[in-house]
């Protein structure tokens, strides 16, 4: 039977491909001794460069013989032999300091290094001397970083450093408690440097997959590892790689080209798709992935051929109409060794720049995304009990299902996983879910770098996309995460996507749709806010896009400070309390904690109550500090944005009376 390397592209090497994923590579006994390998490595290493050697040609030879060897044994490793390999990299050869860096150089060169820096420590310039430079420049290279550029000049020599770096990982966490906190700190370093090396790489280049014969191995290796919507059949490869509308790009390096680094799976269509069956189902009408795996194999067709069949294609598509959207409803690193590398954002704008091209009328780039870390959070708020359950969803567990609102949280967790079981529970799980992970995506961050918990939403938000919509029911597979919840993130190709950008990582703040908003602050719309409904009805409109942005303040932070002159209006919306930003140059809001206004005697701000507006028009400084009593979730609008909706919505001047700020407190 051939194997799938040699079978022709089918079911019945797509079969042999995703069973050869579930079992073991099988491996054979090798030796491997780690002081041996430090001694080999440093040989190879202090031979390097000696050109002017008689035996140049053999040490060069040697050297690769000893790279090529290592490359091909290493995949027999054991994970305690892998272990051994990195400590000898990461310890033994990389706690290099610079006692063994002068150590190093010729005698003369020593005295002469000395000479210098004395030289230059009592405020003399003496002339640098090439030679010393040379050899000063080269042993500050880590000796780990000479030894990964050797390996990177045999065959599949990448392919071993990303592998090197995926186990790195992977024994760290198993034999952490083993290893002592040097070792630690020397595997870190030793992981940063692969890494880094990775992200000055060259030789990257970017280009679209399809389903041919020459691209076997490229989709193996993505049959292997499509992490978010795994590959279910081999019509679904082909559907997502040649169907209607449907394009895969990949980022490449040219050392490694039959492994995509990064891989982004695009749909293009004339509205924004809310659920992923929408994308991955065949259409009824469409029967042009169904195809003979034998025409995959047939001579290419000429131009004229190619234009009947691009016809007849669009002539099926149910759209005559031109596509308005680009879809990215799956983003997969193809190897675990990348991670911490910025490919998939490279790969993105490489792709909106080059579809932009293929179909000027796309106006619209958004995602289709899991929330993969949601189910987790939300198990742990429920059984806390500090899940935030509106009064409406309590009183409706209440009265329609009969459980006391205290227990209610408890009793939530035990009937999601079954919700659509039932037609009155799957309407509450619908305005629980959807807002619960409104609210996660926003709001939940990771206590060191205050970034979103969420390693899909930290993505997209950190390349400067907002939360666009948040979709309930979008995922109904088996496997689907987080109860089938699933979000869009809009991506706006101008300046406005480099500001969010730019604030998301400075200031951890989130860009969000206006109709995600009602989601955040728990309101009926006939409770909404004026201004909030102007933001949202410019949205429907499509006349203006106004910037509601998402942040947090900590305990205890003073948001405007007494005497303070803002130059905006600042107003609250209607939700659980309100604060002030500290910046001045912002509207505020807040849906979570309490906010003091430090009057004589100091007063809470209360739910629906708005200020700074009153002190804008009349020029007037802030009367009284604000300071966020606890965690303060806050909603804000740049002042910017707020001088544009007034001049839209000239209306909504009036509600900015002169000072009433003694009459709300």
């Amino acid at each position: 039977m051939p194997s799938s390397s040699t079978q022709v592209l089918g079911p019945a090497w797509f079969a042999d491909v995703k069973s050869a994923r579930a079992g073991p590579p099988s491996k054979k006994k090798v030796d491997f001794d780690r002081s041996e390998f430090v001694r080999q490595v440093k040989a190879a290493i202090e031979s390097t460069g000696k050109v002017n050697d008689p035996g140049f040609v053999r040490e060069v030879k040697r050297r690769r013989d000893f790279a090529i060897d290592l490359v091909q044994a290493y995949p027999h490793f054991s994970e305690a032999q892998s272990l051994q390999l990195l400590l000898g990299l990461a310890v033994d050869l990389g706690s290099q300091d610079m006692s063994l860096l002068v150590r190093s150089l010729p005698s003369m060169l020593r005295a002469h290094l000395v000479f210098q820096v004395l030289a230059a420590a009592l405020g003399f310039n003496p002339p640098t001397d090439l030679e010393t430079y040379k050899h000063v420049k080269r042993g500050l290279v880590p000796l780990p970083e000479q030894f990964f550029l050797l390996i990177g000049s045999v065959p599949s020599g990448y392919s071993f450093v990303l592998q090197l770096r995926s186990d790195l990982a992977s024994c760290v966490k198993k034999f952490r408690d083993a290893l002592s906190d040097h070792e630690l700190h020397a595997l870190s370093f030793l992981d940063k440097l692969m890494r880094d090396l990775f992200a000055t790489q060259t030789g990257v280049h970017f280009r679209r997959i399809e389903l041919k014969p020459d691209n076997r191995e490229v989709l193996r290796v993505i049959v292997q590892n499509e992490r978010v919507h795994a590959m279910r059949s081999f019509d679904d490869l082909a559907r997502r790689l040649n169907g209607p509308r449907r394009q895969v790009f990949g980022v490449f390096h040219s050392n490694i080209s039959h492994l995509p680094l990064v891989i982004v799976e695009t749909f293009f269509t004339t509205y924004m798709p809310t659920a992923i069956d929408a994308i991955l189902e065949p259409s009824p009408d469409h029967h042009t992935t169904d195809m003979d795996a034998a025409s995959l194999h047939r001579p290419p067709p000429t131009s004229s051929q190619e234009a009947d069949t691009h016809t007849h294609h669009h002539a099926h598509d149910d759209d005559d109409s031109i596509p308005t959207h680009g879809v990215f409803y799956s983003i997969s690193n193809m190897h675990v060794g990348l991670r911490g590398l910025n490919l998939a954002s490279h790969l993105l704008f490489l792709t909106i720049t080059h579809c932009s091209k293929l179909y000027p009328s796309i106006h619209t780039w958004v995602t289709l995304s899991p929330v993969p870390t949601f189910r987790a959070w939300l198990h742990a708020q429920l059984v806390a009990g500090t899940a935030s359950l509106s009064s409406d969803t309590l009183q409706t567990i209440e009265i329609e299902f009969g459980v006391n609102r205290f227990a209610a949280p408890k009793w939530l967790l035990a009937q999601l996983d079954t919700h659509n079981t039932s037609p009155r529970f799957t309407a509450l799980a619908r305005r629980v879910l959807v807002r619960l992970c409104a609210t996660y995506v926003c709001f939940a961050r990771q206590v060191a770098t205050h970034k979103i918990i969420d390693p899909v939403a930290n993505f997209h938000l950190q390349n400067g996309a907002q939360v666009e919509s948040v979709n309930f029911h979008a995922d109904t597979a088996d496997r689907g995460v987080s109860f089938g919840v699933m979000i869009n993130y809009k991506y706006s190709m101008h300046l406005a996507t480099d500001n969010t950008s730019i604030s998301y990582q400075r200031d951890s703040t989130v860009a969000v749709s206006p109709s995600v908003v009602p989601l955040l602050i728990n309101m009926s719309p006939s409770h909404h806010h004026p201004f909030l409904q102007a933001i949202q009805d410019l949205d429907h409109n499509k006349k203006h896009d106004i910037h509601v942005l998402a942040t947090q303040f900590a305990k205890g932070t003073t948001i405007l400070r007494r005497g303070q002159l803002p130059d905006a209006v600042y107003f609250i919306w209607y939700c659980y309390t309100a604060v002030y930003r500290e910046r001045c140059d912002h509207y505020i809001s807040c849906s979570l904690g309490q906010v003091r206004v430090d009057t004589v005697p100091s007063s809470i701000l209360a739910q629906g109550q708005s200020f700074g507006d009153a002190e804008v028009v009349n020029g007037e400084p802030v009367r009284f500090s604000v300071v966020a009593m606890s965690v303060c979730h806050v909603l804000f609008v740049r002042h910017k944005d707020m001088v544009t909706l007034l001049d839209l919505v000239p209306s909504l001047r009036p509600a900015a009376p002169p000072t009433r700020m003694d009459s709300r407190l």
